[in-house]
């Protein structure tokens, strides 16, 4: 008790001894804040409840539900489209963003170029504008894109550069996700694709 009672008879060792005191608390609160932090990185806005119903957290409008559908939409199709001579840039976001007939027709769009995305060394990047998002009563949904395709291939024979661009419209069903245990960034996953292109430019023609 001498020692304890001695410290706090002594101004030098009463101040350093509060500031080990602050400090130590400042530490302890910094390490709490940051164990929430990573508990929260990866908590849902959605929960699952008997198949593919979900409850969606009261704080989330249809702004906000909106605003999911959106990012899903051009999260997507950057997937499907953005591809190099090797295939899609992303393709292991495939599985976890398209289901059923949706991924069917990814997979064969993209095994359809598969052959001049290698051959000519092709690039290809989408750029979306606005996306129009519907929802439906059983909880799925339906959005249109549009935007903008840029490619930049070789010509085999010639081996010049051509820049082509094409317009594009896009139209998605969407499904509420089934699978929320293995992938539960994502609400919705794609069960339709259909979409239609137009080249607006074209360095080979100039």
């Amino acid at each position: 008790m001498k020692g304890v009672t001695h410290i706090f008879i002594s101004k030098d060792k009463l101040a350093i001894f509060w500031f080990l005191a602050a400090v130590g608390c400042l530490v302890g609160t910094a390490w709490h804040l940051h164990g929430v932090a990573i508990e929260g990185r990866s908590r849902m806005l959605y929960v699952p409840i008997q198949e593919a119903d979900v409850y969606i957290d009261e704080m989330l409008s249809k702004e906000g539900l909106d605003d999911l559908v959106d990012f899903q939409t051009r999260l997507s199709l950057e997937t499907l489209f953005n591809r190099g001579p090797k295939g899609p840039v992303t393709p292991a976001r495939l599985e976890l963003l398209f289901t059923g007939r949706g991924f069917e027709q990814a997979v064969e769009d993209i095994k359809k170029d598969s052959y001049d995305f290698r051959t000519r060394q092709m690039h290809q990047m989408v750029e979306l504008g606005e996306v129009e998002v519907l929802h439906s009563p059983d909880g799925g949904a339906v959005s249109r894109a549009r935007g903008q395709i840029v490619r930049i291939s070789i010509d085999p024979v010639e081996k010049q550069a051509i820049t082509q661009s094409f317009s594009i419209v896009a139209n998605m069903e969407w499904e509420r996700n089934r699978n929320l245990r293995d992938s539960k960034r994502f609400l919705y996953v794609c069960r339709d694709v259909q979409y239609t292109t137009r080249e607006i430019s074209s360095s080979e023609k100039e």
